[in-house]
């Protein structure tokens, strides 16, 4: 096949599989590793906003913390201005496991910038930006990018998650607008 998608997916397997194993050489899933490149940002984060960046479902993320608050890997925290919202953010020992697995990772880079030429990496670095934007959908904690994309949806299937409020409310619109 050669297909764009279908070579893209086979990267991202790729990656996923070493990164997968990246984290169980430290007892983690590879959604807990996921939860830890995030806060490795350095931001203390809310679980809402974790299930975004790692394309999991709120409840999921939720769980994925409640582990790794149990291994003493992150701990929670109060929001500054809003006392429902929990955040979480990194320990010291999760900073080490973080740091070992990224020193994994960035040999596993190193190895595949040896094999294509630095030039090369580059340019598939940027490549890969900038078509994750031009592709993204609003998918990536842009809610009007998102609402566009779902308001253009023919089928009244509904979503299997619709990450925001406002692209909830759009694709009510729309949906209702078809109905019309």
């Amino acid at each position: 096949m050669d297909r764009l998608g279908y070579s893209s997916t086979r990267l991202s397997r790729a990656f996923a599989r070493f990164t997968e194993n990246v984290a169980l050489a430290e007892a983690l899933t590879l959604s807990q590793f996921l939860v830890l490149q995030v806060l490795g940002e350095g931001l203390p984060v809310s679980n809402a906003h974790l299930a975004r960046r790692t394309f999991v479902s709120p409840q999921a993320a939720h769980t994925v913390c409640k582990e790794l608050i149990e291994r003493g890997l992150i701990e929670p925290g109060a929001h500054p201005h809003n006392a429902r919202i929990r955040l979480v953010r990194l320990t010291e020992p999760g900073w080490e496991v973080l740091t070992r697995c990224t020193e994994h990772l960035r040999e596993h880079e190193d190895r595949l910038m040896a094999e294509l030429g630095e030039e090369t990496f580059e340019q598939m670095r940027e490549a890969l930006r900038r078509a994750s934007k031009a592709l993204g959908g609003g998918y990536f904690g842009n809610d009007e990018e998102e609402a566009e994309a779902i308001s253009r949806r023919a089928s009244d299937i509904r979503p299997r998650h619709v990450p925001s409020r406002l692209a909830a409310r759009r694709s009510r619109t729309a949906l209702d607008e078809l109905d019309d």
